[in-house]
């Protein structure tokens, strides 16, 4: 092999196993969070869903408000949808610090549903592992290495119609291995591409802040101010009317769309110079650039709208609309959900490969034993604290205060056992994590469908996906993670 070959092998080998003990959790995690809004309503099973009209559910919320928030400054609403079929309505002196309620799309009457982090936990460890801006950093440096990873597993298995249409199961473990990795990754690698290439556009300005220090001081708002449009005024201090926001809603659905608006920002109401702010969803977009009208609260005129783009935040935007799926509907989601599995298999084979390789060379010293265990947390570990994340939600009572935060101590705390679990257990680790992470699921599902999951269609989802994982999870315990033969 040429020098050049044996780099890029080496790139690909050990650049890819190291940096997969962070990509495969943060792969599990994005592809759940595909389904956010659905897992939040598992999460929330004091919730129902009930469809109502975007007029009826404003007026709900108007009322709600009036009586609960009339001396405060913002207002927001948002419109159920298919995929958060409730009212969400919040209030108070900063827009982007308001307190928030969930009401009833029929009835408007408030909902006591248990505090949880949702869905969303799986997006926010997907986009930063909950660290804010220093996550930010450790995700776009562990994309950047996958897309070199990508690129030079492309030169290296350049035989890819040969590779897709191969796989041995019951060859030798080491074949089957390769074949699972190269099947996977052929298969894949186009949304690899694409989802790992976006994924660094998103986070460019986090490692390339240079172009935001020199032409904004520092200030990334002050970028995003440039491009969307902001129509704001100062209270005036005198009172006024307000026309119902049914009308206001009626007016934006006139510019943006019948049935297109997402949310209403009603900026001081009550007085003189107070706006109503109406969004546009983006759930039929490439890329997710939000349309936005604002009117004179008191007499309805057309105070100011932004419905055309400059071309450079169309193309970021599409950028993010690839990446985050909003577009395209349910088919989409589970292509997108099902892909980035596809991609958490591809790596976590190659993982298993490898340590295969280095254990032959090198027999079971210290290295490999913190190798096997920092393979079994990542892999079988991840999908068990994601697990216990959820089972947290059913277990904490719905009354305890703080339950959110003890729910994702749960998700890191297993974390932790399984790694100390193979530390403990070396090879025999992979096919316990696996069982029990199986048992996990199926346990998970028939709760929830006892519960009364089946009569609400995203909680019905959410448990036969959990029943099918843990059928895939169980059999590739079998086939690949036999006791005492794990790897």
């Amino acid at each position: 092999m040429s020098p050049l070959g044996k780099a890029l092998m080496g790139l690909h080998a050990w650049g890819g196993m190291i940096f997969s003990w962070l990509l495969i959790p943060v792969f599990i995690t994005g592809s759940i969070a595909v389904f956010e809004p659905e897992v939040s309503q598992w999460m929330q099973p004091e919730l129902t869903a009930h469809p109502t009209r975007p007029s009826d559910a404003v007026a709900l919320a108007e009322t709600h408000l009036n009586e609960h928030a009339s001396d405060q400054p913002f207002w927001r609403i948002r419109l159920p949808s298919e995929r958060e079929p409730h009212i969400g309505v919040a209030w108070g002196k900063n827009p982007r610090q308001l307190h928030e309620a969930t009401l009833d799309a029929v009835s408007g009457e408030p909902l006591h549903e248990r505090a949880t982090e949702g869905g969303h936990f799986f997006t926010h460890f997907h986009a930063d592992l909950l660290l804010g801006a220093p996550g930010r950093w450790i995700v776009g440096a562990a994309g950047i290495v996958m897309l070199a990873a990508l690129v030079s597993g492309i030169l290296i298995h350049h035989r890819f119609f040969a590779e897709f249409f191969t796989l041995r199961p019951h060859a030798g473990k080491r074949r089957a291995w390769l074949d699972l990795h190269n099947l996977s990754g052929v298969a894949s690698l186009p949304f690899l591409l694409m989802i790992t290439y976006t994924g660094c556009v998103i986070l460019a300005e986090t490692f390339m802040p240079a172009a935001t220090h020199a032409l904004y001081d520092g200030n990334p708002r002050a970028n995003r101010a440039e491009v969307v449009k902001s129509f704001e005024r100062k209270p005036s201090g005198v009172p006024a009317g307000m026309l119902p926001l049914t009308t206001h809603l009626a007016a934006a659905e006139a510019i943006l769309g019948e049935g297109k608006v997402s949310s209403l920002l009603v900026r001081h109401p009550g007085d003189r110079n107070g706006l109503v702010q109406a969004y546009r969803h983006v759930d039929d977009r490439l890329a997710a650039v939000s349309d936005h009208v604002t009117f004179d609260a008191a007499n309805g005129t057309l105070f100011g709208q932004q419905t055309e783009w400059n071309p450079m935040t169309y193309a970021y935007r599409a950028q993010v609309g690839l990446h985050t799926a909003h577009f395209g509907g349910l088919p989409l989601r589970w292509l997108y959900f099902l892909s980035g599995l596809l991609g958490a298999l591809m790596m976590a084979a190659g993982t298993a490969l490898l340590l295969r390789k280095r254990r032959q060379r090198a027999g079971e010293d210290r290295p490999q034993r913190l190798l096997d265990a920092l393979g079994a947390a990542s892999i079988p570990g991840s999908v068990l604290a994601s697990l216990a994340y959820l089972a947290a939600n059913r277990l904490i009572p719905a009354e305890t205060g703080g339950r959110e935060t003890l729910e994702i101590a749960a998700f890191f705390s297993v974390w932790a056992i399984t790694l100390i679990h193979a530390l403990l257990r070396r090879r025999r680790a992979w096919h316990e994590q696996f069982v029990a992470a199986s048992a996990a699921c199926v346990l998970l599902a028939l709760a929830d469908t006892y519960s009364g999951g089946l009569v609400d269609a995203a909680r019905r989802g959410v448990d036969l996906t959990l029943l099918a994982t843990g059928a895939l999870l169980f059999a590739s315990s079998r086939r690949f993670f036999r006791t005492g033969d794990a790897t």
